[in-house]
């Protein structure tokens, strides 16, 4: 049963003509936004000043509503990867795949598609460069025609050198597929009513590649779902200042329930009925660590583990969440 959305009552404290004013700048704002992207003009400041106008109004980034009515239904489908993450999004109208696994991992993902009958895929998040997420993406573009391919932002600093990632950019362009960097609060319309906000990360000022990771979240009707990638406790605590909305119905369990990921405070902030952990039977790592699936256990949160339950999908009718796994 999806939760109810806690009200802010922050806006209803301000005088009605100081709502009004800020309305008015954000519209100003939007257009030359919209303007600056057309061009080519960097516009992270004017996006930065309509968070700050939404942390003013709102007490944090509003988050996006779905096109009404929704239609069908959206569904997340944790793919297991081993050692690894891919999760696909469906909606009656289209698509979203996150991450692809391992190097050796693409034929399994695309096998996967095809079991859905998927002929294409709309959107791809590549959400950091680690080839336990991006390594099977090549495999995937080549062979499945892809729409559009996101990347977060990654400081000239740790942009990598590997193989791997030069293999994803050079398929994206033999492919020419349109490629683009990931904004905070940016959305991805997948059609049904369905809404991916991205939300993270919010800043660039990063020295490890997990903390690049892409992380955003999935509304559809009175549901929603975040996604974390390898994110850890760093980059949440970020994340938690910048008044994003992060309380959500399901959530994946940051690199793959490690210990450095889900602090206490995001988990609260999250406050998730469902969660989902992306990992390999007996991986070297350890994951999930202990102390992730003790909190989980304590907040009485359902979890589900690729390592036990191979696939898993969450199917949403826009008002409650259903789980179904799929034993490999």
């Amino acid at each position: 049963m999806a939760k109810r959305k806690r009200k802010n009552s922050y806006q209803q404290a301000l005088p009605k003509w100081v709502i009004s004013v800020f309305a008015v700048i954000a519209v100003i704002l939007s257009i030359l936004t919209f303007g600056g992207d057309m061009i080519g003009l960097d516009t992270s400041l004017l996006t930065e000043c309509m968070n700050t106008i939404d942390r003013i109004l709102y007490g944090g980034p509003t988050s996006p509503t779905p096109t009404l009515p929704t239609s069908g239904q959206a569904k997340v489908y944790i793919i297991d990867v081993g050692q690894g993450e891919s999760i696909l999004i469906t909606t009656e109208e289209k698509s979203m795949l996150i991450d692809a696994g391992e190097n050796n991992m693409g034929d399994d993902v695309l096998t996967f598609l095809d079991t859905l009958g998927l002929e294409k895929i709309d959107y791809a998040i590549a959400t950091h460069p680690h080839s336990d997420h991006i390594g099977g993406l090549d495999t995937v573009m080549q062979e499945i025609p892809v729409g559009e391919v996101f990347f977060g932002p990654i400081p000239d600093k740790i942009v990598p050198t590997t193989k791997t990632f030069e293999d994803v950019l050079d398929v994206i362009e033999e492919k020419d597929i349109p490629l683009s960097t990931t904004t905070p609060g940016q959305t991805i319309d997948l059609g049904s009513g369905a809404v991916v906000t991205i939300l993270g990360p919010v800043t660039e000022d990063i020295d490890d590649l997990n903390n690049t990771s892409v992380v955003c979240r999935l509304d559809f009707g009175e549901t929603s779902f975040l996604f974390n990638g390898d994110q850890e406790t760093p980059m949440e605590e970020l994340l938690l200042q910048s008044g994003a909305n992060l309380d959500c119905d399901m959530m994946t369990m940051g690199h793959h329930g490690s210990s450095t990921s889900s602090s206490q405070e995001y988990l609260d902030a999250v406050s998730p009925e469902y969660a989902s952990i992306s990992c390999g039977r007996g991986n070297k790592y350890g994951h999930p660590h202990e102390e992730t699936v003790e909190k989980l256990e304590e907040m009485g949160v359902e979890y589900y583990r690729t390592d036990l339950s191979g696939n898993i999908t969450f199917t949403s009718d826009g008002e409650n969440i259903s789980v179904r796994t799929e034993k490999p």
